[in-house]
């Protein structure tokens, strides 16, 4: 807890000394949502649906195309208790069983993004990187009811904090006057034990 304190504290100063300094170009405030695609552990990839994803961040420009952000996302898989009980090969026992569990990440992170146009284009493409903080947690229930025999359920929960990186690639364009659409895609990897976490987002959101 001490220590997602200090990251949440860090990240706020940055935004706000970033607010602070002279910047080539008018900062921007951006919020996506879309859907996170697992790619591994293979328990991650085989047994948790697409996700959903929603990111908001900061910008600030210390020059035309180059461009700083800060921002925080969050990440919901749910479990395919279907899929991972039918796996198990159990035959008829298979009615009496149910499985069901969700994990969800949050995310902190300071990254650069160079953009590959000029600020003037209609369209503009950059590249994102990112160092993140991340916040993984999960839940899982299993529940065994053969009526008249047995019955028992039994939900365990995990938590655990790690680093990772991102890395990803996107384009801006107008949307309106005040606003402009956002889309992009990013490639996740968390540096969890055994085998890292990876996971490839695509969102799309508004730049205002």
């Amino acid at each position: 807890m001490r220590r997602t304190s200090i990251v949440l504290l860090i990240l706020a100063l940055f935004v706000l000394s970033g607010q602070a300094l002279a910047q080539a170009r008018r900062g921007q405030v951006e919020l996506f949502a879309g859907g996170a695609i697992p790619l591994a552990p293979d328990g991650f990839k085989d047994y948790f649906k697409v996700g959903y994803s929603l990111h908001g961040q900061y910008v600030m420009f210390p020059s035309e195309r180059l461009g700083v952000s800060f921002g925080a996302a969050y990440e919901l898989f749910s479990f395919n208790g279907d899929k991972f009980i039918e796996d198990l090969g159990l035959g008829d026992y298979t009615d009496y069983i149910d499985v069901t569990g969700n994990a969800d990440i949050v995310e902190l992170a300071v990254g650069l993004r160079p953009y590959l146009t000029p600020p003037t284009a209609n369209t503009q493409f950059f590249l994102l990187g990112q160092g993140t903080y991340n916040m993984l947690g999960t839940e899982m229930t299993a529940e065994i009811n053969i009526p008249g025999y047995y019955s028992e359920k039994v939900t365990e929960k995990g938590d655990e904090n790690k680093f990772g990186f991102a890395v990803g690639a996107g384009f801006e364009m107008p949307f309106s006057s005040t606003m402009n659409l956002i889309i992009q895609g990013l490639y996740r990897h968390i540096f969890t034990e055994d085998e890292a976490t990876t996971f490839v987002g695509i969102t799309a959101g508004i730049v205002f």
